[in-house]
């Protein structure tokens, strides 16, 4: 009776596991529908506001980047409190604080200081969702599957911003720019009772003492883990892909249009194109990490292979959006390979009562340097007038990258 009773909850557990994943993947892509908001909305919000190319550039680039230092902050300081409370509660408020603060840069979109206000509450809401997503599949998938698992959250990612222009431009189009942040708010507000009901550590996760937790000294794992070659190793390249994941994704609905002519409005599909390429490298670089290993050389190559792509499509002699469309797939295909294998390695070499604490100390780093991608095409758009010049610095930060991977090796 006894062993019936153990296979019947261990295939509950199996059941239950993919129905956690599934709410993870929705809240990443929900919330990075929040994060490029902007990017889509950028040439609305420009005409709004008055802006020339080189405001357009500054302007815009700080409009979007300035998410990502509040987001490395969140990371940094708010991720601890998932491994004292646990996750359900913390990714709550995270998803609340998210719609919010999308709701917020609408409402207060003609004043600028305010609206880079509400990204900056974005930033803080949604810094510790990784860090969330990253302990929870740890607690329930084993270690020859979790590769595959955090590719399968991750893509949320590249599929939350390929339907962001198809599903905004229209709105933008026809309604106005402000009812697409409120459409994405709902989206998030929609999700709140099914992760307060759904989410939890581990299969035998016991209810927590909001008034004990499980304490941890910040300051002595923030050590131990900085000095820790593996640590470093890992942050050192997932801060390279990052700075250029972000610098690429926020900056290609405004690229498209500048440089192709494409009406995102009308063709809003073909800036989704690029982002399929993302979801194929976040596959098929977990596939092979979780069968063939091989890490370290997966990630190297992906970091390569992608500063040569970006190269190719600046001085690529053929134009027209398909060859940029093409390309920009390519840029994506290859430079998302290695991001879940940044978070496989963490779950495979730190401690679970540490894991929150170590995903959002490599995530808040990363993100917090991953700023100088969007605000450092911004600058060079806005001293040059061309996206191509502002597009070809990203290669540089991913060869930089790879040579400081290589020498933690």
């Amino acid at each position: 009776m006894s062993s019936i009773k153990d296979r019947f909850t261990a295939d509950l557990s199996s059941k239950y596991r993919w129905l956690i994943l599934a709410l993870l993947f929705l809240t990443i892509l929900v919330a990075f529908m929040g994060r490029l908001s902007t990017s889509v909305a950028l040439e609305a919000i420009g005409d709004e506001l008055v802006w020339s190319r080189a405001e357009q550039g500054f302007l815009g680039g700080l409009l979007m980047g300035i998410f990502l230092v509040p987001y490395g902050f969140s990371n940094i300081f708010f991720s601890p409190n998932i491994d004292k409370y646990g996750p359900k509660m913390i990714l709550v408020a995270s998803m609340t604080g998210c719609s919010i603060a999308v709701s917020l840069g609408a409402f207060f979109g003609d004043n600028y200081i305010l609206f880079l206000l509400s990204r900056v509450i974005l930033g803080l809401s949604q810094g510790v969702m990784y860090p969330i997503a990253t302990k929870v599949i740890a607690g329930w998938f084993g270690k020859s599957t979790r590769g595959r698992a955090n590719a399968v959250f991750m893509i949320g990612a590249p599929i939350g911003i390929s339907i962001s222009p198809i599903i905004m431009g229209p709105v933008i189009q026809n309604m106005g720019w402000r009812y697409s942040f409120y459409m994405i708010a709902l989206f998030g507000f929609l999700l709140v009772l099914p992760i307060f009901l759904s989410i939890e550590d581990s299969p035998s996760e016991e209810k927590r003492d909001l008034n004990g937790g499980n304490d941890i000294d910040l300051l002595e794992a923030f050590k131990r883990l900085l000095s820790d070659n593996d640590f470093q190793q890992i942050t050192v390249g997932f801060t390279a892909v990052n700075t250029v994941f972000w610098g690429t994704s926020l900056w290609i609905p405004a690229y498209l249009e500048a440089t192709t002519g494409l009406n995102l409005g009308e063709n809003a599909y073909l800036a989704a194109i690029p982002y399929v390429g993302a979801i194929l490298g976040n596959l098929i670089g977990s596939w092979v990490s979780d069968i063939k290993g091989n890490t370290d050389r997966i990630i190297m190559f992906s970091l390569v292979a992608s500063g040569i792509m970006i190269i190719i499509l600046t001085y690529s002699p053929l134009e027209g959006a398909v060859m940029s469309i093409f390309l920009l797939f390519m840029v994506f295909l290859t430079g998302q390979l290695a991001p879940p294998l940044f978070f496989t390695k963490l779950q495979n070499t730190i401690q679970g009562k540490e894991l929150g604490s170590a995903t959002g100390l490599m995530n808040g780093i990363a993100n917090t340097f991953g700023v100088m991608g969007p605000v450092s095409v911004g600058v060079i758009i806005a001293l040059t007038g061309a996206y191509t010049h502002g597009m070809l610095v990203l290669s540089m930060i991913a060869f930089v990258g790879v040579i400081g991977f290589k020498s933690k090796l």
